[in-house]
């Protein structure tokens, strides 16, 4: 499949299958992850964590469902809330994918927000690869940011992660709900300049 080709089937997918992933899947996301630029070529700055164990999922969930119940940061986050189905019981930032990929950094001293721009290439790699795949996957930011805000509810310290490391950024994996469809491409939803 040619990129432009790829792009066009790109989608946030957030209604998953319950059937897990193949391992030949995984270890091609994986590969992706490993080819993927990382600032001054430093690969010891990242980790990456595989959860594909429920009961890990939902203790990651306390504080995004927690934070979802707040009805005023949540209007702030998402804006208009009536395009959002709000179910405060069910509430589940992964949409029950079977595998989340967690991608961490080392805290920096030397490059302050290089890890922002690491972790988004890397997340992004395994992203298209799982579109290649015909897997849907999301990108995963409300849980890690809502244990940042509830700091009784961070159970970051589940993913075992080497000394110095933050989790910043995730991506859910797993066979979409629905097809994933090709659709149209443009190049008018960033604004642009240019200079000639």
């Amino acid at each position: 499949m040619d990129y432009v080709d790829l792009l066009s089937r790109r989608r946030s997918t957030r209604k998953f299958t319950e059937e897990q992933i193949t391992q030949k899947a995984l270890e091609d996301i994986l590969i992706a992850a490993n080819s993927a630029p990382i600032g001054s070529n430093r690969y010891k700055d990242i980790h990456i964590t595989v959860v594909q164990n429920r009961g890990v999922l939902d203790k990651l969930s306390e504080a995004a469902a927690k934070r979802w119940q707040d009805k005023e940061t949540m209007k702030k986050i998402i804006g208009d809330m009536k395009r959002v189905e709000l179910n405060v019981e069910k509430y589940d930032p992964f949409y029950l994918a079977p595998t989340v990929i967690f991608v961490s950094h080392r805290q920096q001293d030397v490059q302050p927000g290089i890890e922002y721009s690491n972790v988004a290439c890397v997340t992004f790699s395994m992203h298209m690869a799982a579109a290649n795949l015909g897997l849907g996957s999301v990108f995963m930011w409300f849980a890690l940011e809502s244990m940042r805000e509830i700091p009784a509810l961070d159970h970051t310290s589940i993913l075992n992660l080497p000394k110095d490391f933050e989790p910043l950024l995730g991506l859910a994996v797993g066979y979409p709900d629905k097809e994933i469809r090709q659709r149209e491409l443009t190049a008018d939803k960033i604004s642009m300049n240019f200079l000639r």
